[in-house]
């Protein structure tokens, strides 16, 4: 009898890769989110750094945010010059460095060069996931995604719970940063773990960047060929730029409705954890989304926006806990979707290139949108009323092109399009045959 048979079962089983490495993604998916400092890192640069919250607010954090979208912009170029291996692996040393650098650093400066290797970071994560499509065939593109995307917000929320209860007992920042440290540590000995793939010499050279047959200008034409995978794409990016406004103002309209309420922050545990099911649960819509035609994303965004209205008209502290969980789960479900989806619409297999440029569309939008609406002067009302335009221009383009395609031959737009041939990580990035 197998003593350790039980521990094995709880393990998922792949088809493609050996379960020892499953576990490698899953822990490495884990240990990159458990960071219960950084909830409580504006309160930490404020009272023990002492800068002001105007310093924070306009001199440090907007640094990460520009960082971001350039930085998420060059992944691509960076894998395939590179490898997605080692810009997985810088990226995990770069969130290490970002909370040593906040945990000793003094100065401004410091702390706007902590900003910038954040926005590295962070733009080093999204390579996991087109990391992930080298390693598994096709018919596991969902399975794998909803799994790690439900153990990072599994992470989230147990670091989340685990920071709000060392912060209940008054316990010192330098134990939120030893834990946070130690989970940072372990995510990047795993990198070291993970199997190695290798630039691409098929890949535009340094000298021909945008040669109009053969440079990166080609490359894009060439990944996003296809009417389907355009549109999804556009929905990606205006619906990530909307949940990521909503997020970020979300605490604001919480503390504008009910200035006493004592479960923001449990609540936006609430609403992580709701997205982690609905991660999970993408696995078996999956197939019903396809079967849907992509109806399912038309609706999907168009209840996004009436949540979001709700959240600026409904001016109740619960009917807004309630709002703001649902169209969190909501987003984190068809976010799923969405990416597997393009993932096997693609034609020529460059995963890292699709990711890259979708979500550096979608931080613009974001970017754009939020100075645009800090400018105006809006209430935090009419801010989410505002946000909710996003959701609604996400459904306007599906029912734009359904109506542009009426009549015309729609196969190659609601259809997924054939296997493509199994690729290995040996042969790089991969081609199509």
């Amino acid at each position: 009898m197998d003593p350790y048979g039980w521990l094995r079962s709880l393990v998922p089983q792949s088809n493609s890769i050996p379960r020892t490495l499953l576990v490698v993604l899953l822990l490495y998916s884990f240990t990159s989110q458990f960071l219960p400092i950084e909830p409580y890192l504006v309160p930490y640069l404020t009272s023990v750094k002492n800068f002001t919250n105007y310093q924070v607010a306009t001199s440090i954090f907007p640094i990460s945010v520009y960082a971001q979208l350039i930085f998420t912009l060059i992944m691509a170029p960076a894998c395939y010059y590179l490898s997605h291996k080692l810009v997985i692996t810088l990226g995990a040393f770069g969130l290490f460095l970002t909370y040593l650098i906040a945990w000793y650093g003094q100065s401004l400066v410091a702390m706007q060069i902590m900003q910038v290797i954040y926005g590295f970071g962070t733009s080093a994560r999204l390579v996991f996931s087109p990391y992930i499509f080298l390693l598994v065939a096709e018919e596991e593109y969902q399975t794998m995604t909803s799994l790690t995307q439900t153990v990072s917000l599994l992470s989230f929320v147990l670091a989340s719970e685990l920071g709000q209860f060392l912060a209940l007992k008054d316990a010192a920042y330098e134990i939120f940063f030893i834990i946070s440290l130690t989970a940072l540590g372990v995510c990047c000995t795993l990198t070291f773990l993970l199997p190695k793939d290798h630039s691409s010499s098929s890949f535009p050279s340094l000298t021909i960047l945008w040669h109009p047959s053969e440079g990166w200008n080609a490359k894009l034409k060439e990944t996003w060929n296809g009417r389907s995978l355009k549109i999804l794409s556009l929905w990606w990016a205006v619906a990530f730029a909307g949940i990521s406004l909503v997020q970020n103002y979300g605490t604001n309209l919480f503390d504008a409705i009910d200035p006493q309420s004592k479960f923001n922050g449990h609540i936006l545990a609430v609403s992580e954890a709701a997205g982690s099911l609905g991660s999970y649960y993408a696995i078996y819509i999956d197939k019903f989304a396809n079967r849907s035609r992509q109806l399912i994303y038309l609706l999907g965004s168009a209840f996004m926006g009436i949540l979001c209205i709700s959240m600026g008209v409904y001016a109740n502290i619960w009917g807004a806990y309630v709002f703001y969980v649902t169209i969190c789960a909501i987003y984190r479900t068809f976010a799923c979707l969405v990416s597997v989806q393009c993932g096997r619409l693609l034609q020529n297999g460059q995963f890292i290139l699709l990711f890259s440029i979708n979500n550096f569309v979608g931080l613009l939008i974001e970017t754009l949108l939020q100075a645009a609406v800090e400018l105006s002067g809006l209430s935090i009302f009419l801010q989410f009323i505002a946000f909710s335009g996003l959701f609604f221009v996400a459904t306007a383009i599906f029912i734009c092109f359904s109506y542009i395609d009426n009549g015309r031959d729609t196969s190659d737009m609601y259809m997924i399009s054939e296997p493509e041939p199994e690729y290995i990580l040996s042969d790089c990035v991969p081609q199509a045959g």
